[in-house]
């Protein structure tokens, strides 16, 4: 006749089961969040070393849990050759916080990588330029490095800097599928780097859990302006150009 285990030898067995699955199961923070192979995102300060992102590591923890691979890069590792078609588009999800200075009648948007006299001789008017020894491009410099369908693998860049709009305008043509922008010139005494980055942090949490761009630039806005009371700072214009609809998980 079998033998019935006592109930004291099976409370033994069990433990013994948990304690192999606690030596032998990797802790659940360890397990990678996402696959190799999984969609990528690029976060991009370019002004770092002036005015820290916020809440970088809230957006990077909210994109991993979507699923995506995120690389974030400050001011002192962007470099002019990051905007090219053979990277950027490398990318699901472009993010870039700046800032913009107007030299004439051209503005100007800071990348971060410091000036060196390996480029001499392509800093001109209109293209790049330097400001307190920062590379600086235009609108021309995007247009003319990312020509038409050279962007199709990018979905979304969310362009967090004054007069961004006037970016995204090649980016879209450039075969990025959606752009959330803002459409006009801010006062940085009105609205701080810091609300900027308060609506990165927004806008990653609505379209990380499942809703287009669309209603994640409009909750956003209803958030801030009516329900969320988070001060008395006016909101930057945030808007988008290309596929309202997009969804990014």
């Amino acid at each position: 006749m079998q033998k019935i285990p006592s109930v004291d030898s099976m409370q033994k067995t069990v433990l013994f089961a948990f304690m192999a699955l606690a030596i032998f199961a990797p802790p659940l923070g360890s397990m990678p969040i996402s696959p190799p192979n999984a969609p990528r995102a690029l976060i991009l300060s370019s002004t770092q070393n002036q005015s820290p992102m916020l809440y970088v590591d809230r957006v990077t923890a909210e994109l991993k849990q979507a699923g995506y691979n995120v690389t974030f890069l400050n001011s002192n590792t962007i470099s002019l050759n990051l905007f090219t078609p053979a990277q950027l588009d490398q990318y699901d999800i472009v993010i870039w916080r700046t800032d913009t200075y107007t030299l004439g009648n051209t503005t100007y948007w800071y990348l971060g990588e410091q000036n060196n006299e390996s480029y001499a001789g392509a800093i001109g008017i209109r293209t790049i330029m330097v400001s307190n020894g920062m590379l600086a491009v235009s609108q021309n410099f995007i247009t003319d490095n990312f020509p038409q369908n050279s962007l199709t693998h990018v979905k979304l860049a969310i362009l967090m800097s004054s007069m961004s709009i006037t970016l995204a305008q090649p980016l879209i043509a450039a075969g990025v599928k959606a752009t959330i922008d803002l459409y006009e010139a801010v006062d940085w005494t009105i609205a701080p780097p810091s609300l900027l980055d308060w609506v990165t942090w927004s806008l990653v949490g609505y379209l990380t859990t499942g809703n287009d761009v669309r209603d994640s630039v409009y909750k956003t806005i209803y958030y801030y302006e009516y329900a969320g009371s988070i001060d008395d700072t006016t909101l930057p214009p945030i808007s988008f150009l290309g596929n309202g609809n997009l969804q990014i998980v």
